[in-house]
């Protein structure tokens, strides 16, 4: 039997860097040995015991890019070893109601590769074919690790409505917060503004252009006064705070939109008389679809700068330095493993 190193949780705050089985491929599999992988907010919600779905013992990990090792497929798919890939993560029944009316992203009982079965903080994983994406030439692996969470603010953004010239507040700067500011720069917005308590990364949102103000420091003030006492077309709450959720109602214009991007752990207080008199509409986003991802990667090939979100990367042995670095200050923006 073939093995392999994993870093595999084991329970609340227990990490363990150990030898197990090498992933065996059934048929319309594709094992990928990972270059790259990175760690989200759910991974870091998984290692404190409190994601809902999460079992261990398990090998997290759904922001990976690597090469394909081996394949199960027919010898003449367009999968072959060598390709440089990451995948859509995404596990979806496919019977119910919003996976027959084209919206499996939001599938009733939605799975993740890395939260309900083993994924990437490892020498190499196993995936469903049809759940590959191939990285074009030109990107570097590194890189293209951020697809997954690019393609995040991309939907956000996306199904946001967000116009050429509008003005945009996204509160949080943190890598989904920085993204999602980036991403709606892309998109058109004339002026965002990146709200964020962390010193550090209040310096890198300066750095990559934005206008930012302290999130302690009443950026609701600054933010009628900069746009000429209307406040923003729109609110992006990347942050998942209680504070913010009731912010947003103060920033935002009158018949302006907050747009949801955050995972709030519990349910948050929201100033739902400002959203009746003010007739502000409220959405919220969740992960992705197979557009995004082709956003995400054309964001990537011609935005740079994204890589600046990338602050850290470890050994795969290192993860328990990665995750409680995560934990123990504001200085982290993305964190990669490099099995």
């Amino acid at each position: 039997m073939k093995t392999m190193q994993a870093i595999v949780w084991q329970g609340k705050e227990q990490l363990n860097f150990q030898e197990v089985p090498r992933p065996v491929l059934n048929c319309g599999e594709v094992l990928i040995k990972v270059h790259y992988a990175g760690i989200c907010g759910s991974d870091l919600g998984i290692y404190l015991g409190k994601h809902p779905r999460a079992k261990a013992p398990l090998i997290m990990g759904h922001e990976f890019t690597g090469e394909v090792a081996e394949t199960c497929l027919p010898p003449d798919s367009t999968i072959q070893v060598g390709d440089k890939v990451t995948v859509n993560p995404l596990i979806s029944c496919g019977h119910c109601q919003p996976c027959r009316t084209g919206n499996a992203h939001v599938c009733r009982s939605l799975a993740l590769v890395g939260i309900d079965i083993d994924g990437g903080f490892a020498e190499y994983v196993k995936v469903d074919a049809a759940k590959i994406v191939k990285i074009p030439v030109n990107l570097p692996l590194d890189l293209a690790c951020l697809v997954e969470p690019v393609a995040v603010t991309a939907h956000a953004i996306r199904k946001s409505a967000l116009k050429a010239g509008d003005t945009v507040a996204v509160l949080g700067g943190g890598p989904i917060g920085l993204l999602t500011a980036i991403t709606a720069r892309f998109a058109g917005a004339s002026e965002v503004i990146v709200c964020e308590i962390s010193e550090s990364r209040r310096e890198l949102a300066k750095n990559l252009g934005f206008k930012v103000l302290d999130s302690a420091n009443n950026p609701e003030g600054e933010i009628i006064k900069l746009t000429g006492g209307n406040g923003v077309d729109i609110v992006y709450e990347a942050a998942g705070a209680p504070a913010t959720a009731l912010l947003a109602t103060r920033l935002v214009k009158i018949t302006g939109q907050i747009v949801v991007v955050s995972v709030f752990k519990e349910p948050s207080k929201i100033d739902l008389r400002a959203v009746n008199f003010n007739e502000l509409s409220i959405i919220g986003v969740r992960v992705y679809e197979p557009r995004d991802y082709e956003v995400a990667l054309h964001m990537l090939q011609q935005r740079k700068e994204i890589e600046q979100v990338i602050s850290h990367r470890f050994p795969l042995e290192k993860a328990q330095d990665g995750f409680e670095l995560m934990l123990s200050t504001g200085n982290s923006m993305k964190i990669l493993f490099t099995p």
